[in-house]
């Protein structure tokens, strides 16, 4: 298996818009952020930064939970099973943070592996 690189995506969290985490930090990562153009590809890392103090984060592919860590300062995110997603997903990492306090910095890392891209026929 040969993965490729899709880049990286940094965002500082904001206040919650997603009614998910109201009052909180969330890190929006929508479909026009994460800007793949292929069928299927991986979220397999994130870096944070500016963590003041132990936080918990919420990861959230659209309105659904998909993982929670407890992390502080310069941490990291490495889930044991990259999380699979498509165009159209939005991902969001929701704080236990007030959003009058220091707002956490997250760098998404993405790939694709080509082998698992569904076969396009074209008449």
């Amino acid at each position: 298996m040969s993965y490729i690189g899709l880049g990286r995506k940094k965002t500082t969290a904001e206040a919650d818009l997603t009614g998910l985490n109201p009052g909180n930090f969330t890190n929006a990562y929508d479909h026009a952020t994460l800007t793949a153009n292929i069928a299927y590809f991986e979220c397999y890392h994130f870096a944070v930064t500016e963590l003041t103090g132990i936080a918990q984060v919420i990861v959230y592919v659209g309105n659904d939970p998909y993982s929670s860590a407890t992390l502080s300062g310069n941490a990291e995110w490495d889930p044991s099973q990259p999380l699979l997603l498509t165009p159209d997903d939005d991902l969001y990492l929701c704080w236990n943070i007030a959003d009058s306090g220091t707002a956490p910095v997250v760098t998404a890392w993405l790939r694709y592996d080509p082998d698992i891209q569904p076969v396009q026929v074209t008449a």
